[in-house]
């Protein structure tokens, strides 16, 4: 399991209303669906702009690109990174 927990709280991280949809609590069951969910909120932010210029820019990560899927690739530590940036630390827990 991997939680993201809020520097300021100590608390279970909670994105304001509209912010992200993590059914209010940032828990993931695995470590591929918190690179999932964290890729997509990326991709939903940029919006129309080009992704990986986006994510280099604004979060100074590197999105990979699947050219057999046709897909944007996320590592875990770049995940991890994301969630710096609105004051968190992600724990992967046993």
């Amino acid at each position: 399991m991997i939680v993201a927990v809020n520097n300021a709280t100590n608390k279970l991280f909670k994105f304001k209303a509209g912010r992200y949809n993590l059914k209010e609590q940032a828990a993931w069951k695995s470590r591929t669906a918190f690179v999932e969910d964290t890729l997509q909120e990326i991709l939903r932010e940029a919006n129309t702009r080009e992704a990986s210029v986006f994510a280099k820019c604004c979060y100074g990560i590197e999105l990979g690109k699947s050219e057999a899927e046709d897909r944007y690739l996320l590592s875990y530590g770049d995940a991890v990174s994301y969630w710096k940036h609105f004051d968190a630390r992600v724990y992967q827990i046993a």
